[in-house]
Formats: C-alpha cells, structure tokens, sequence
C-alpha cells in the first residue's frame, strides 16, 4: 500500500520548485485556499506497488470533513496510463503530468465564478456536472451573490421536486433548506454570510489546511458592502 514516505519523496521536491504548493498528507494543494479547495491527490489502490493520481477543486461552501472527488480528474502518465512506484523515471514523469496536465487548470480556477465555470460541464463530468447538483449550488450561488437562483433551488428542494432529499443525504439536504433556506427566504445577507464562514472554517479545520487558508469577504459580502 501507498506509503506516506513514498508520497513525501514524490512531493516535496514539487512543493520546493513551486511556491504556490502545500503538502498536506496525500494531498498537494495550491495555496492560498480562500473559497475553493484546489489540490492533487495521491490515492492509494488495491496493489502496493501502484497508485492513482488525481487533481480535483471544490467549493468552501458547505461544511466537508474531506475534500470532495465529485469535481476530480485523473492524471494520465506520459508512457502508459498506470503509475507504479518501482518505475525508475517516475519522479521526472509525474512532475511533468503535474505541470502540463494539473497545474495550469487549477491555477485557472481562482474563483467561485471559474469554478462554476468549469465543474458545469456535462462533458468533462457526466454524473456531477455542477448544474444537477442542486444542493450544493445553493450554498454557491448564495456565496456568489446569486440568491435568486439560491431561493428557487431551494424551495425546489424543499418542495420534494427533486432527488435530494433521499436518507443517504439528509443529513446534507436538512442543513441547506433547514439553516441555510430560512437566512434566503428572510434575505438576511449577514447571516448568510456569517453561516457561510462557520461551514468554510469547519472544513477548514477538518482538513488541517489552516496555515495555507485566507479568510476572505464572499462576493456576497461586497456586494452587500
């Protein structure tokens, strides 16, 4: 199994050519983290001598206890697609991957705006595309400042018009329509934001990313402002 040294010895040379970088366990995020968690993860498989890259983002607007995959992509070896440890080039093949395949578009997605952008897409995510994801996006499009779209999403979620409300999420689909659904029908922006944060900060500490994290106003904040 994937070892904590092997991930280190992959890493760190990677975290000390690129300032941008953190290594945090098995996940190498780009930094600062203000509303988007944006990083590559070293993933452990079935076989001891094998592994599976991926770079994946997410939003900072619901309270996590680990980074999401739904938004992830898979970082493909230059000579075949599997990566295996004992191969004697793999440091100089995976900062390669790294550079052409993951960095450039996760240093893209530098916003709430870019990441909608991106994670909305039914072709590079076929079953997570960002516009079925009807509960997460309200906590997204509060963040934004969208709190039209916010409010009807919400009373479609609240109305039983969609699939959210099935026992696997409740948990998830009673925080967004019975904490986050009240402060959007009332249009109490400074409880809006003030939730927004608690679930940023939770997460936050959950991940143990604190030291690369920079608590920054929510486009719904300056707008407001």
């Amino acid at each position: 199994m994937t070892s904590q040294r092997q991930v280190r010895q992959l890493l760190v040379p990677l975290v000390e050519k690129h300032p941008d970088l953190a290594l945090v366990g098995r996940w190498l995020y780009l930094k600062p983290v203000r509303h988007l968690l944006r990083g590559i993860l070293i993933e452990r498989t079935g076989e001891a001598d094998r592994f599976r890259p991926w770079w994946a983002v997410a939003p900072l607007c619901e309270p996590e206890r680990a980074f999401p995959l739904n938004w992830a992509t898979m970082i493909s070896s230059s000579a075949r697609r599997l990566w295996f440890w004992q191969d004697e080039e793999i440091s100089t093949d995976f900062a390669a991957a790294l550079e052409e395949q993951a960095l450039p578009q996760l240093r893209a997605i530098a916003t709430l705006d870019d990441f909608m952008a991106f994670a909305d897409s039914p072709e590079r995510f076929s079953l997570t595309a960002f516009r079925w994801y009807h509960l997460r996006s309200v906590g997204v499009d509060a963040a934004r400042g969208d709190l039209e779209t916010a409010r009807k999403t919400c009373v479609e979620l609240m109305g039983g018009r969609t699939k959210w409300s099935v026992p696997s999420m409740r948990e998830e689909f009673d925080r967004v329509t019975g904490e986050l659904g009240p402060l959007l029908a009332a249009n109490d922006r400074a409880g809006m934001a003030r939730l927004l944060h608690e679930w940023e900060t939770y997460t936050v500490e959950q991940l143990k990313i604190g030291h690369i994290y920079e608590p920054t106003p929510f486009p719904l904040e300056r707008m407001a402002g």
